[in-house]
C-alpha cells in the first residue's frame, strides 16, 4: 500500500530492469505459459502515469491469473550513431527549445563529438528497449526493460542547461549595470 501525505507528485526513481533479446521474452512466456506476439509498441506511452508497471515475473504472472492468454511484446536495437542521427536529433531538440541548431552545435560541439565515441563502444546487438504489455479491463499493464546507451538529447540538455547558467549571469551583471549607469544619467 502507498500512502501520500500530500497531493504534490514528487518524481521518482524507477528502477527498471534490463532489456533482454526476442528469445530471451519467449522463453519467459513459455515458463509462465503465456503467448507472446510481436508489435510495434510505443515506447513513450510505457512510461506515462496510466500504465502499471510491473516486473517481468510478476507481470506474466498477474496476467495469467487475470485470464489473458496472450501479451504482446517489443524488442529495440539501436545502430550506433552517426552524423546524420546527429543532424536529426539536434533539429528535433532545436525545434523543441525555439533555439538555432548552430547555437546548439557550437555550445555543444565537444559534447556532441563525445557523445558519438562513447556511441561507438556501445554493442549494437544488444537491445536498448524491450516492452512487454497486457491489458486487463480496459488498463495497460507493462514491463520495460532497458539498457543503458548514451542520450545525446541529454548531453545537450545538461550543456545547454550549464550555458545558459553563463549567459543568465551574464545578462544580470549588464542589466546591473545598464541600471546603474541609467541613475547615473538621472543624478
Amino acid at each position: 500500500m502507498k500512502i501520500t501525505s500530500n497531493l504534490t507528485h514528487i518524481v521518482t526513481e524507477v528502477k527498471l530492469e534490463a532489456a533482454v533479446n526476442e528469445e530471451a521474452l519467449k522463453a519467459k512466456f513459455a515458463e509462465h505459459g503465456v503467448a507472446g506476439f510481436a508489435a510495434e509498441l510505443d515506447i513513450a506511452e510505457r512510461t506515462e502515469e496510466h500504465v502499471q508497471m510491473l516486473s517481468l515475473d510478476d507481470l506474466l504472472e498477474f496476467a495469467k491469473a487475470n485470464g489473458v492468454a496472450a501479451v504482446t511484446y517489443d524488442v529495440t536495437y539501436f545502430p550506433h550513431a552517426d552524423e546524420t542521427e546527429v543532424t536529426y536529433q539536434l533539429n528535433q531538440l532545436a525545434n523543441d527549445l525555439d533555439l538555432s541548431v548552430e547555437v546548439i552545435r557550437d555550445v555543444c560541439a565537444n559534447s556532441i563529438a563525445e557523445y558519438l565515441a562513447e556511441d561507438a563502444k556501445r554493442d549494437a546487438e544488444v537491445p536498448v528497449h524491450s516492452i512487454v504489455e497486457a491489458y486487463v479491463g480496459g488498463t495497460a499493464f507493462a514491463w520495460y526493460g532497458i539498457n543503458e546507451y548514451p542520450r545525446l538529447k541529454r548531453i545537450v540538455l545538461r550543456k545547454l542547461a550549464q550555458g545558459g547558467q553563463k549567459a543568465k549571469r551574464s545578462f544580470i551583471l549588464r542589466a546591473a549595470r545598464a541600471q546603474a549607469e541609467l541613475e547615473d544619467d538621472f543624478s
